[in-house]
């Protein structure tokens, strides 16, 4: 069995900002205690090709914007991991755990602050074509969460399109249906502040970091 206490836990900290209604109205549904009805799963722009491996249990979200500099510039920033916790403002700290430069492979724990605490995860970079796309894979409670990024050339600029999936195959039946509404708001929310931080940087009049 589930400890509830646990579980409201888990999902506070990683959808900051949620109702505490929401969240106990998500936890009831994964506990049994609550009666779900079939969700219709939040409509989301942008394609959703890189997961059509994850079976129907996941939740996705996408944003896309458009940034004023060069891609191989863009594409730098965006994988400058040294440099994550200056251009970022939801990042609170980066740690190397692989060698080498950002590619097929590369670990590292990221820090953030989420309502007070400090929440930390081991990324990996599980696919990677340079100057055109990379995703970033971790685990969390059960949940495989990937984040794919793509580059595409703008004219003079570049079109940056983040792709966020959660997939709930190990979690109970019914988890992430009460919490498809619950996390998409806020996810987007703060996959389009890292991408305004990102742009920001990118399109100042001094680019050196």
């Amino acid at each position: 069995m589930i400890d509830r206490q646990k579980l409201e836990s888990i999902l506070t900290n990683r959808f900051p900002g949620t109702a505490a209604v929401e969240v106990a109205a998500a936890a009831n549904a994964i506990m049994g205690l609550a009666d779900p009805r079939p969700a219709v799963r939040p409509r989301v722009s942008g394609s959703c090709r890189p997961f059509r491996g994850l079976i129907d249990t996941f939740t996705t979200v996408s944003v896309s914007s458009r940034i004023d500099a060069p891609i191989r510039r863009v594409f730098e920033m965006f994988t400058d991991l040294e440099h994550a916790a200056k251009h970022v403002s939801g990042i609170l700290n980066i740690e190397l755990l692989s060698p080498g430069p950002f590619g097929l492979g590369t670990r590292w724990r990221e820090s953030r602050q989420i309502v007070g605490r400090v929440d930390a995860a081991e990324m990996e970079v599980t696919a990677f074509e340079r100057y055109r796309t990379y995703t970033i894979s971790h685990q969390k409670a059960g949940v495989r969460i990937a984040t794919v990024f793509s580059f595409e050339p703008d004219g003079g600029g570049t079109q940056v399109t983040t792709e966020f999936a959660l997939d709930g195959a190990g979690l109970p039946p019914g988890f992430l249906t009460p919490l498809n509404w619950a996390i998409a708001g806020k996810v987007r929310r703060v996959l389009n502040q890292d991408l305004a931080d990102l742009k920001n940087w990118l399109e100042a009049a001094d680019p050196a970091h």
